[in-house]
């Protein structure tokens, strides 16, 4: 079926009808090809399988050392993470990559936003209580583990975000443009992306993954991302007081995960001393307690 004519049909469709076919159609997902240096790196790594029943495809660099969880995001790969998880595990962690549904060597050709919120929190589960050090997400990767902790109850003493959005509005941005649905459509396809969020498109937009987020986090974003402005990294750390916010340049929003300097800075956050006493919780457990306590009415000011 030809864009153009999957463009009609959006167009002419009853409303419900259309919303179906547009979130079909945002649920099929791309697997890029690995650069020489990603295979590389994943060469490095020994493929496992966690999780319930064993159904998710991992990879994990390093036997011993703090635990480092990597997600790659929504068209990505694990391999996309292999050469700034290969760096991690020579500075001392040992480090799983996690195979999102739909991506990689996972299995289906399909996701959705609750497999990125659902699947860092099993692969953590399977652990049988090893604590996590840090969970390192790259743009939806991010933005979900963010969220996920008071979804699931996925906890870490520090936080990576690598060019996550805010909220999740890039599909339907790509959804706008590729389809141009009518607005009764696109209103639909947000409800349907809050829902998976458990929570209202209003809630997400002001902040509500991030809520509770402090110096625990930090957000790394390129200027020459294309694909997530990097201005998203100033409102988040708006949110989030005692964030750390560093920009790259160049590199863009996917070759910025092989950039030296980024591999350096997320190595010096994760083997820094965590925060003082008195200064916000490194684990999470009092800042998420206060995100449930809060429930669904948290909703971080809107910039």
């Amino acid at each position: 079926m030809t864009m153009k004519l999957m463009r009609m049909l959006v167009r002419s469709l009853p409303q419900r009808l259309s919303f179906k076919l547009v979130a079909a159609l945002a649920t099929r997902t791309q697997r890029p090809p690995l650069t020489p240096a990603q295979a590389e790196a994943l060469a490095l790594a020994t493929r496992i399988r966690v999780g319930p029943e064993r159904r998710h495809v991992a990879w994990q660099w390093g036997e011993t050392g703090p635990l480092v969880v990597l997600v790659h995001g929504w068209n990505g790969r694990s391999g996309q993470m292999a050469p700034l998880a290969a760096h991690l595990a020579a500075c001392g962690f040992r480090c799983i990559a996690l195979e999102v549904t739909g991506h990689g060597d996972a299995p289906g050709r399909r996701t959705r936003w609750r497999c990125f919120i659902d699947e860092p929190a099993e692969l953590v589960a399977a652990l049988q209580g090893e604590p996590v050090h840090a969970v390192v997400g790259h743009s939806a990767g991010g933005l979900a583990a963010m969220a996920s902790r008071s979804l699931k109850g996925l906890r870490a003493r520090r936080w990576v975000c690598i060019c996550s959005p805010s909220h999740p509005f890039p599909p339907i941005d790509v959804v706008r443009k590729k389809l141009d649905p009518p607005a009764a459509v696109v209103d639909l396809y947000r409800e349907h992306i809050a829902q998976q969020f458990t929570t209202t498109w209003a809630d997400l937009a002001a902040g509500r993954a991030f809520a509770g987020a402090g110096p625990e986090l930090l957000l790394l974003y390129d200027e020459a991302d294309r694909v997530v402005d990097p201005l998203e990294g100033d409102r988040i750390a708006r949110w989030c007081p005692g964030a750390q916010l560093v920009k790259t340049t160049g590199h863009g929003h996917t070759k910025v995960l092989a950039a030296p300097e980024l591999k350096e800075k997320i190595a010096a956050f994760l083997l820094a001393e965590p925060p003082a006493a008195g200064s916000a919780p490194t684990d999470g457990e009092a800042r998420d307690a206060d995100i449930a306590a809060r429930g669904a009415s948290l909703a971080a000011p809107v910039v």
